[in-house]
């Protein structure tokens, strides 16, 4: 039986979105709602598995990549 994502992920976690970005996921958005701001993730069958990774510390990246897709998508977020 095959997983079917219909639904972009979402998060607020700056650190959870540069690892998701450093894992291949494809960034299509962002929503403001007053000083918050959710990245919109495109949906990926794959995409809560990697995020249970971050989270139990079982996904290894390039420290500099990782910081420099972080810088990045500050940038992106923090944009008007």
């Amino acid at each position: 039986m095959s997983n079917t994502v219909v639904e972009p992920f979402r998060t607020q976690n700056l650190y959870e979105a540069s690892y998701l970005r450093m894992r291949g996921f494809k960034l299509i958005g962002k929503e403001r709602l007053g000083q918050k701001v959710t990245v919109i993730f495109e949906p990926h069958p794959d995409i809560d598995d990697a995020v249970m990774s971050f989270h139990n510390g079982g996904g290894h990246v390039e420290p500099k990549a990782l910081f420099a897709a972080y810088r990045d998508l500050k940038d992106y977020v923090f944009q008007r």
